[in-house]
């Protein structure tokens, strides 16, 4: 009966928050749900609990806030929580008994905080949301022969051979780690998709008043490329008069996006929305006629506003990259080239103009998105845990 209990349990460990981590929240809500005992690791906003249980799962808070700075800020955050979920762990698989203990980057070196439960038999999944080498050359302008950048190379070989197992969120990446010599047996793909629960297609945009609406979100990041959205809005008054731009989300370049509104005269066409409650998300994307995705820099992954746009039965016109092109082909999504407002208008005015092709271009990213959808992507989630045992 112990055994049985101790192959029950599960902890998550993020450098995140909970519930406020949506993808998190879906793979825990997910293990609660297959009968497992579901523990979470996470960092602690000012005013939460530092544990408490939500919808079952027993959160577990530490005392550090996440806040965008230089590289010594990262390390100074990183390495506390780090050291005080290596502490936390270890005080729990004492009396939880861990059968798999699953940790996302960043950083990746949060996968040494399993070091305590390991010993006593825990098995260790690495959750690689992100490939830390690349996220540190994009955000700090580093080429591929920075020292850091180096470094962390190394650091990713050796953090995988210390894991049991390694679940990424796209092909492409799987791709590249077993170019780099790890075994394609102990990687598995996990798209990162939405809860389906939450999104999908509700009652359609109308065009009230001749009004056309393109909306985006997530954090406001100049390598995000919102920018390039905003500086094709001019580009596409003369046929959509009545064309307007929602941006929901926070981060530091908001204000110069703002700044970049009113030197380009479209103060009033564009508004930003901040972060409202995150249920608020799928009545704001059902407003709108175009989803809209400018990631600018080289990604190995889906980006969560394009399949959320995809869920809820909306044309796209997204930045090509190919890693979204291995799941959405042409036809299914508009592609333009990153950081280029006048391609990028060419395909916003193309939906405009053909409300068939609209309806085909929404039609066929929908059926795209039912081959990874949650529901199917979440048996492929478990299977990681079943095959741990």
């Amino acid at each position: 009966m112990a055994d049985q209990q101790r192959k029950s349990r599960v902890c998550l460990v993020r450098h995140w928050y909970y519930p406020h981590d949506n993808h998190l929240k879906r793979d825990a809500e997910a293990l609660l749900a297959s009968g497992r005992e579901v523990d979470v690791v996470c960092l602690r906003k000012k005013g939460e609990k530092a544990r408490e249980v939500v919808n079952g799962v027993r959160v577990n808070r530490m005392p550090v806030e996440h806040h965008r700075g230089s590289p010594l800020r990262y390390l100074w955050e990183y390495s506390a929580f780090i050291l005080l979920a290596f502490f936390k762990l270890a005080i729990l698989s004492l009396h939880r008994r861990y059968q798999v203990i699953e940790v996302s980057n960043l950083p990746d070196v949060l996968v040494f905080s399993t070091l305590v439960p390991k010993l006593l038999g825990a098995k260790v999944v690495l959750y690689m949301r992100d490939p830390m080498p690349e996220n540190f050359a994009e955000v700090f302008g580093a080429g591929e022969g920075h020292p850091m950048v180096r470094l962390l190379r190394l650091l990713q070989r050796v953090c995988i051979a210390y894991s049991d197992h390694v679940i990424v969120v796209a092909k492409t990446h799987k791709d590249n780690l077993t170019a780099s010599g790890v075994a394609a047996t102990r990687i598995s793909v996990v798209e990162n998709v939405p809860d389906e629960s939450i999104f999908h297609p509700l009652s359609p945009a109308t065009q009230e008043n001749g009004h056309f609406r393109l909306v985006t979100h997530g954090s406001l990041l100049e390598r995000y490329g919102v920018q390039t959205l905003v500086r094709a809005v001019p580009l596409l008054l003369d046929e959509i008069p009545n064309v307007e731009v929602w941006i929901a989300g926070e981060g530091e370049y908001r204000p110069r996006l703002e700044a970049l509104c009113r030197e380009m005269g479209v103060e009033d066409r564009v508004r930003f929305l901040g972060w409202g409650p995150f249920e608020d998300m799928p009545r704001i994307i059902a407003g709108a006629h175009v989803g809209i995705v400018t990631v600018q820099f080289k990604v190995f992954c889906l980006p969560n506003k394009l399949s959320e746009y995809l869920a809820m039965g909306k044309p796209v016109v997204s930045s090509a990259h190919e890693s979204f092109k291995a799941y959405v082909p042409e036809g299914a999504a508009l592609y333009y080239r990153p950081g280029d407002e006048r391609d990028l208008a060419r395909c916003v005015l193309e939906l405009y103009r053909d409300p068939e092709k609209r309806a085909s271009v929404a039609a066929r990213g929908h059926a795209a998105y039912e081959q990874f959808r949650w529901s199917v992507t979440k048996q492929k989630y478990l299977a990681v845990f079943e095959g741990l045992k």
